[in-house]
């Protein structure tokens, strides 16, 4: 893959994991199967848009953080949320996604997506 221009986030919590059906339709605001498939997503499922640079680049880690300040994950104290940012600030320090899926103490599921875009071979799906 090439490294991102920049990325596109999405958000989305619900009771559990989505089922797979819901999972393979374009229309609907929850994580695909693949993270690739964000992309396939309409713009009104996009909650950020972060250029690749270095302002861009905290502001994308800062709204990977709140989220997970927001939406404390169930495991907390076996991979505390700082230990998890380690590894989302390298993955955009490469230009590569960041995503996350899990439950929540409240026992919700929460996903938070950062993905790259535009994709090696294709341009960026909402004309950036």
């Amino acid at each position: 893959m090439n490294v991102a221009d920049h990325w596109h986030a999405y958000a989305w919590v619900g009771h559990a994991r989505p089922d797979d059906n819901a999972r393979v339709d374009p229309n609907q605001p929850v994580p695909p199967l693949e993270i690739a498939h964000w992309l396939r997503k309409p713009a009104r499922h996009v909650a950020e848009t972060f250029d690749n640079t270095p302002e861009g680049a905290s502001s994308a880690s800062k709204w990977m953080q709140e989220g997970g300040e927001e939406h404390e994950f169930a495991g907390e104290a076996s991979f505390p949320l700082d230990a998890r940012m380690k590894y989302v600030n390298d993955d955009i320090s490469r230009g590569a996604d960041a995503v996350w899926g899990y439950y929540s103490k409240t026992l919700r599921y929460v996903s938070r997506a950062l993905v790259a875009c535009p994709r090696e071979g294709q341009r960026c799906p909402y004309g950036r």
